[in-house]
């Protein structure tokens, strides 16, 4: 489970922005009133949810296995992902057993399992779907990164204030930034492998937002194009080019971009709205630059 957890720390891994959400829990609740370690066993249970959540992922999308388990194989990483699901519901625990945590333990744990139920869904529908339209993409999106986010964010708020509108606007900070998250690991589908040089020859790429966009509003023969050359691009460079040809055509990256900049203003707007001028919103306002 070290393994699992300290990969999500290591530069350049799939998962090294793990250990740039360890302040995020404490950085709410400060924002909302509170005292930043008051969520230090919320964030910790939120965190190896994140790296248990994040391995899963991998494992489905059949994605570059870390070093870790590249030799032992997806059996190791999937007994991980279970030890840390565990041991993030016995850290979730921890919050009944402290004053300051305790009334809202409750909910914040019921808050924590329907979320993971809804994100289990979302996984399975992506299975199901493996070419998705873009108005689903985005219902998926929210169901998953949007949603574990938005929870990160609500529950630490809550440990400081029971304001049902300062915590909504939390929740939307929160789903925001999972949104704009998501994009960006979507646009890091579309680099070169670690062992390649040409765009395009990720397995990946087939399920990012920039081949659904491009799906949705290139013409038909285009679309068929992209489709037969993505199943090809990852043993063939020049088939991986004309991927990347096709969806520059589509203008992908310019709605990415977009998208990225509306959700960083609406994220903006809510954590105005959810807590007044401080360290911690500026902390969590910066958030929205460096993701």
């Amino acid at each position: 489970m070290r393994l699992g957890l300290s990969a999500g720390r290591e530069k350049g891994s799939d998962a090294d922005n793990l250990s740039s959400w360890t302040d995020l829990q404490g950085l709410c609740c400060q924002a909302a009133g509170g005292h930043p370690e008051w969520a230090d066993d919320l964030a910790v249970a939120w965190l190896l949810f994140y790296s248990a959540a994040h391995l899963m992922d991998k494992i489905q999308d059949q994605d570059e296995p870390d070093p870790w388990w590249k030799d032992l194989g997806p059996g190791a990483a999937l007994s991980v992902a279970s030890g840390l699901y565990f041991s993030a519901s016995a850290a979730l625990n921890q919050l009944y057993l402290h004053s300051v945590s305790s009334t809202a333990a409750a909910q914040i744990s019921k808050d924590f399992y329907n979320c993971f139920l809804v994100m289990t869904s979302g996984q399975f529908s992506e299975l199901a779907n493996p070419f998705p339209s873009l108005e689903k993409y985005w219902e998926l999106a929210a169901a998953k990164s949007g949603m574990f986010f938005a929870l990160a964010s609500r529950s630490a708020a809550r440990l400081a204030t029971d304001n049902t509108e300062r915590l909504n606007n939390f929740e939307r900070y929160g789903h925001h930034l999972g949104l704009i998250i998501q994009m960006r690991d979507d646009l890091d589908d579309v680099r070169p492998p670690a062992e390649n040089t040409a765009y395009g020859q990720r397995v990946e790429i087939s399920r990012s937002l920039p081949v659904i966009y491009a799906l949705s509003v290139l013409p038909a023969r285009d679309g068929e194009r992209l489709r037969n050359s993505l199943h090809k691009a990852p043993e063939d460079t020049s088939v991986a080019e004309d991927v990347i040809r096709l969806l520059n055509q589509s203008n992908a990256t310019l709605y990415i971009m977009t998208e990225l900049e509306r959700h960083r203003q609406l994220a903006l707007q809510a954590i105005h709205r959810a807590a007044p001028p401080s360290p911690a919103r500026e902390s969590l306002e910066n958030y929205l630059v460096k993701v």
